[in-house]
């Protein structure tokens, strides 16, 4: 057997994958287990270039460049790396590389012997994919652990918790420091810092009681290579999830805020109860003395030849029995101890009769009152002493709101269902903490001898007893304007 035949013998029994390459990266040798793997017959492989058969274009100069590296180091060297078959397939393989010299110790081949690793990497990298699955399972577990947390903290608001919510969440996803979200429920917005918008990003109703309510929005900056999806599918489902319970959050929240509110309101209609019996009663005590005051000082103002002292003293007892007469009728209107008597009502006339009552107050403050009234505007079934003390209450807080030169507008209108009354003046306006209790009974912002604070309370009282509503619009320096809805038809049931 020649040297030649001993050398071939030795590479066909070789359980590895042997191949000689020239120093050009030419194949001059191969065995039949290199046949067997690539597909390639050694006669289609014999003066190929290796590199340019066996490698993809990308990593094709990095390889050749590896494998001449290692040879030159005189000694049996190891690197890794995968090839191409014939049909497209990977193979991973472990190469052991030794250059072979000639006798006189010139380099004249590359000798390399190879396993094929295929299935260990392959299992390899089945493992690495577990591991980085549960890896993000328990992020994306643990990211909704903590939004189930912070839904069941009674302690904090709607707005506490849907800002917690939004900056824990990217700890769940891939990639959190470059994940950004932004959560929109309603006219309400929460994002993390530096939001912005990417190509890629994933969108989320949140849909509470069957309605949708605002959505969720996850957006990723790309990553700097495509070895990883942007989004795999179990952050899909943390998105799907997440929007259901932030959903779950509001409605407790909503339901929370409504229960809170209608307590509230059960607490404030038991006090204005409470208030009403007590201003009944009041008020029935101090009217039968109150009339003999009156009586009697008008009595006594009819006694020829008085002194002018006396008249003046007499007259100013009047003023004020008239004035505390007008307080006793606000409390009766406020306890609902002067129930309206509905008839058909020309609303037009009935405010023109209430504006001559504050007729004088408006000349005396150089305020001008202008009336646009509709002509074809239907009779309303109301009360008109109801409607003409709304009239007075509104006009006298307008008048005494601008003081010394204004506007007063009065309007009335008329839809199919509805009839209009527009109040309107160009005062100062209404600052918007005090706009909300305006309509609360004793409140009030004017000096102690200036108004009792009923004034509001009844006009809402007469309205809501007519079956109507009233609604305010007030902004500090550009006035404050009432809008009184009456409807054209009553029906028979009471207003609790």
């Amino acid at each position: 057997m020649n040297l030649q035949e001993y050398y071939d013998t030795i590479m066909q029994l070789s359980h590895g994958i042997v191949v000689t390459l020239d120093l050009n990266g030419e194949i001059i040798h191969g065995n039949t287990r290199l046949e067997k793997l690539t597909g390639y017959s050694m006669k289609e492989l014999a003066g190929k270039d290796w590199f340019e058969t066996f490698v993809t274009r990308d990593e094709r100069e990095d390889a050749r460049r590896e494998v001449f590296n290692k040879a030159k180091e005189n000694r049996i060297s190891k690197i890794s790396g995968d090839i191409r078959t014939r049909g497209g397939s990977k193979i991973y393989i472990d190469w052991n590389i030794k250059q072979l010299t000639d006798s006189r110790s010139e380099v004249v081949s590359i000798l390399c012997v190879g396993q094929d690793v295929t299935t260990h990497m392959q299992r390899q990298k089945g493992l690495l994919h577990e591991r980085f699955t549960l890896i993000e399972r328990n992020k994306e577990l643990n990211c909704l652990f903590e939004i189930s947390k912070l839904g069941g903290d009674l302690d904090l608001n709607l707005n506490e918790t849907m800002d917690r919510i939004v900056q824990m969440m990217p700890s769940g996803f891939q990639r959190p420091e470059k994940t950004h979200i932004r959560l929109r429920i309603g006219n309400l917005s929460w994002e993390t810092p530096g939001y912005r918008k990417t190509d890629n990003f994933l969108v989320e109703a949140v849909d509470a009681h069957r309605d949708i309510r605002g959505t969720i929005t996850v957006a990723v900056e790309g990553p700097e290579n495509g070895s990883r999806p942007v989004f795999i599918d179990d952050e899909k489902d943390l998105l799907m999830t997440a929007a259901q319970q932030i959903a779950i959050v509001v409605a407790k929240k909503e339901i929370k805020s409504a229960a809170k509110e209608l307590e509230q309101q059960l607490r404030q209609a038991d006090r204005l109860a409470k208030i009403g019996q007590f201003s009944a009663g009041v008020a029935h005590e101090i009217n039968e003395p109150l009339s003999n005051i009156l009586g009697y000082a008008q009595l006594a103002l009819q006694t020829p030849e008085l002194p002018e002292q006396v008249r003046m003293d007499l007259g100013m007892i009047v003023d004020s029995s008239l004035h505390a007469r007008e307080i006793i009728k606000k409390l009766m209107f406020f306890s609902r101890q002067l129930p309206p008597q509905f008839i058909p009502t020309d609303l037009n006339e009935t405010i023109a009769e209430a504006l001559r009552i504050t007729e004088t107050a408006a000349k005396r403050n150089n305020i001008e009152v202008l009336c646009d009234f509709a002509a074809d505007l239907p009779e309303v079934p109301a009360d008109p002493q109801h409607i003409k003390q709304v009239i007075v209450n509104l006009a006298a807080n307008a008048i005494q709101a601008m003081g010394y030169g204004g506007t007063l507008s009065i309007k009335t209108l008329s839809d199919e269902n509805d009839a209009y009354i527009i109040v309107e003046d160009n005062g100062p306006g209404i600052p918007e903490a005090e706009l909300k209790q305006i309509f609360n009974p004793f409140y009030t912002t004017k000096d102690v001898d200036k108004g009792t604070g009923l004034g509001l309370s009844v006009v809402l009282g007469i309205v809501k007893a007519h079956k109507g509503f009233i609604q305010v619009h007030s902004e500090p320096g550009e006035g404050t304007c009432f809008e009184i809805v009456l409807p054209y038809q009553q029906n028979n049931e009471t207003d609790e």
